[in-house]
């Protein structure tokens, strides 16, 4: 079913997440009891009931937690990756070298954005949607970050069409020739 597909997958990515060892905290925002349930299950892991509807005001509200509890940094990790990899996170984290950044992992098509690293936290307003990667460069250039884009086809594969699903479940291959299935 769907909602087995998306435990597992987010049950997946906060695998991948709490093995980035420079990660130290996650935070997960969720409306969902059962996704909530399994966030408290994990260490270094905070699980807030979304306060109000709608995937940017949940990243807002994360990445406001975060920086009230002192982050320098946050990385949005959405749970429709099913592929995201600790080598991704971590390639990432060492694309943010300044002090004000953003570094965007964008979908397979370069229209939407898929992981985000924000340097300050709070540095943009978070533009999910349509075009979000072209909404999120343009909110980095209007605030002084420094944009950097990292690409990988695990990373640009998200769960937003019928055709990326297909994809997945295919097990076909991208670019590198890497095998997509698990």
């Amino acid at each position: 079913t769907r909602a087995a597909l998306v435990r597992a997958i987010f049950s997946r990515t906060l695998d991948v997440i709490t093995q980035v060892e420079r990660i130290t905290h996650t935070v997960v925002v969720s409306r969902d009891p059962t996704i909530l349930e399994l966030a408290r299950q994990r260490a270094n892991v905070t699980a807030l009931a979304e306060a109000e509807a709608g995937l940017n005001p949940a990243i807002t509200q994360g990445a406001s937690w975060a920086c009230d509890h002192g982050a320098e940094s946050v990385v949005i990790v959405p749970v429709d990756l099913p592929l995201l990899t600790v080598a991704d996170l971590d390639a990432m984290l060492d694309l943010a070298l300044e002090e004000r950044c953003l570094v965007i992992a964008p979908d397979r098509r370069d229209e939407g954005t898929n992981v985000m690293l924000v340097r300050p936290p709070n540095a943009i307003r978070f533009a999910y949607g349509a075009a979000s990667f072209n909404a999120h460069r343009a909110q980095a250039d209007a605030n002084r970050l420094r944009v950097r884009i990292y690409r990988s086809p695990t990373s640009g594969l998200d769960l937003d069409i019928p055709d990326d699903l297909a994809l997945y479940q295919a097990g076909s291959t991208l670019l590198d020739g890497r095998v997509l299935s698990e």
